[in-house]
C-alpha cells in the first residue's frame, strides 16, 4: 500500500490547488482553510507535511523568519518545501509587501554562519531567479519570453553576481524560486 502524501498550499488566494490542504486568510477566497499566517501557531501538527509550497506570501507577512521556523514545525522530515517571492529588487512594487528577500534567505539559517537565526534546517537544492513573471499580452508575449529565458537563464549561472550588480541594470528580477528541503530527524 503507498503512503499517502500531504501537500499545503500556504497562502493560497486566488490558486486552489487539488490534493492540497490550501489556506488562505481572505473567507472570500476557496480555501480549505481560512487562517492568518501571521498568527502562530498554525493549525496544523508537528510533522504533518510532506510537501509544502509558498506562491507569494512570505513578502506579505510580518517576519519572514518566524514564518520558515513555522514551515519547520509543521515539514515531516525530508519534506520538499517551494518559496516563490518577489527578489527584492522589484519588491516594493505591490503596496501590501512587508519583507523584501533576497538569494541569502536561508544563509541565517545555516549552522555554520556565526549569524544563525531559527532552530531550524533546511537544505537549499536550488535557488532560482527570473526576471518576468509572464504577464504581458499577445503582441508582447514572443519577445517577452525571448528576453526573460536570456536575462533568467545568464542570472541563474551566477545569481549572488545577478543580485549584487546587474539586477538594476535590467530592471529588477520578479521571482526567486527556493526549492529546499526539511533537515529534520524522524521523532
Amino acid at each position: 500500500m503507498e503512503k499517502e502524501i500531504k501537500k499545503a498550499n500556504l497562502g493560497s488566494g486566488g490558486n486552489y490547488l487539488t490534493g492540497y490542504v490550501n489556506v488562505d486568510n481572505n473567507a472570500l477566497e476557496k480555501a480549505d482553510v481560512v487562517h492568518d499566517l501571521n498568527r502562530y501557531p498554525y493549525p496544523f501538527q508537528n510533522n504533518e507535511f510532506d510537501e509544502i509550497l509558498a506562491s507569494h506570501v512570505i513578502e506579505h507577512l510580518g517576519d519572514p523568519l518566524d514564518f520558515l521556523q513555522e514551515l519547520w514545525r509543521i515539514a515531516k522530515p525530508g519534506a520538499q518545501i517551494t518559496i516563490k517571492c518577489p527578489h527584492f529588487s522589484c519588491n516594493w512594487l505591490h503596496p501590501r509587501h512587508k519583507s523584501a528577500i533576497s538569494i541569502n534567505l536561508f544563509t541565517f539559517l545555516d549552522h555554520n554562519n556565526s549569524e544563525k537565526y531559527l532552530n531550524a534546517d533546511f537544505q537549499v537544492n536550488s535557488v532560482k531567479m527570473r526576471w518576468l513573471l509572464g504577464r504581458q499580452g499577445k503582441r508582447g508575449r514572443l519577445s517577452a519570453r525571448f528576453f526573460n529565458g536570456i536575462i533568467s537563464g545568464l542570472a541563474n549561472l551566477n545569481p549572488a553576481l545577478a543580485e549584487r550588480i546587474w539586477c538594476y541594470w535590467v530592471g529588477g528580477f520578479e521571482e526567486l524560486i527556493f526549492l529546499v528541503t526539511a533537515n529534520k530527524h524522524s521523532d
